[in-house]
């Protein structure tokens, strides 16, 4: 089966090698693009997403929240205080950080599943106010992206092995050594996801070209690809808001496969098979929220 999988990733790489080789000018622009998105609107939000969600842990930001809350939690989800504190920081510093932050958790392959959230200041500022010029939408959007991933924890609540939590009373923290420490944190982490990023690019250019849907279902496409483009494209088709918001939470919902090798590339841990199962799930979920939250408040 492995062997069968390499020849599958060996005949992928060949068919990428030659269309760098046909269509190199194409490639190129793709690839101007995507570095384009990734310096401007990409890097600003995950550096600052990143860097804001490894201070907080290395400061034991979990001892200045209130009790009842990661009580309420604890008990929603049936998971360890620990393991609420990366819940919340996942929704601060959306995927792939939350691969990261799980590493070595016995319960890796539960959390996984509803730890999922995009990053919220990419999310809202960047394509809620620079893309779509609509705010509201957005806000629509990431209620449900929030709420999915809650029904999906409920969902999981009996599948979580419990761990003993104990808390780390240190109180000779350093800011300076976890600041710096934080930054180094953050700039491998930049490094394998922009890298990624900007693989998934020839492979964009290659479908654009051979896809034969209309404009909508293409960008749907390559947003499964690779979910920062498939959001550009979908932000300046000409259809109306409603559309561009349910194409956007399908998106952001699966989080792409370029995501997903990036999740994968931090924790080799991760299920991929029960992790892609549950991000299926969790677009139907998405969805049937969306169309609730549009029709009730839009």
């Amino acid at each position: 089966m492995k062997k069968f999988k390499n020849l599958i990733f060996i005949i992928l790489f060949l068919i990428l090698e030659f269309y760098l080789l046909y269509d190199s000018k194409d490639v190129v622009n793709s690839f101007n693009k995507t570095l384009n998105i990734c310096l401007y609107t990409l890097m600003p939000t995950m550096f600052l997403s990143i860097l804001f969600s490894q201070v907080l842990i290395n400061l034991q930001f979990e001892k200045y929240i209130p009790k009842f809350i990661i009580n309420f939690f604890s008990y929603l989800f049936k998971i360890n205080p620990k393991d609420v504190i990366i819940f919340m920081l996942s929704i601060i510093s959306g995927y792939p950080n939350n691969a990261k932050m799980l590493n070595n958790n016995s319960n890796l392959n539960t959390i996984i599943n509803f730890t999922n959230f995009v990053n919220p200041i990419f999310l809202i500022c960047t394509v809620g106010a620079i893309y779509l010029k609509d705010i509201r939408i957005i806000i629509l959007i990431f209620l449900s992206h929030i709420l999915t991933n809650i029904i999906i924890g409920i969902i999981l609540r009996n599948k979580y092995i419990y761990n003993k939590y104990t808390v780390n009373n240190n109180t000779n923290i350093d800011f300076f050594k976890v600041y710096y420490n934080s930054l180094k944190v953050v700039a491998n982490s930049l490094v394998l996801i922009f890298s990624n990023i900007l693989f998934f690019s020839v492979l964009i250019s290659l479908l654009s070209n051979i896809l034969p849907f209309n404009n909508i279902i293409n960008s749907l496409l390559i947003g499964i690809v690779e979910f920062s483009n498939g959001i550009y494209l979908i932000s300046n088709l000409n259809i109306d808001i409603f559309l561009k918001g349910l194409l956007i939470i399908i998106i952001i919902t699966f989080g792409s496969f370029s995501v997903h090798m990036q999740m994968i590339s931090i924790n080799e841990k991760i299920k991929y098979t029960k992790y892609l199962l549950y991000r299926i799930l969790s677009i139907f979920i998405s969805i049937i929220l969306y169309l609730i939250f549009y029709y009730l408040f839009y």
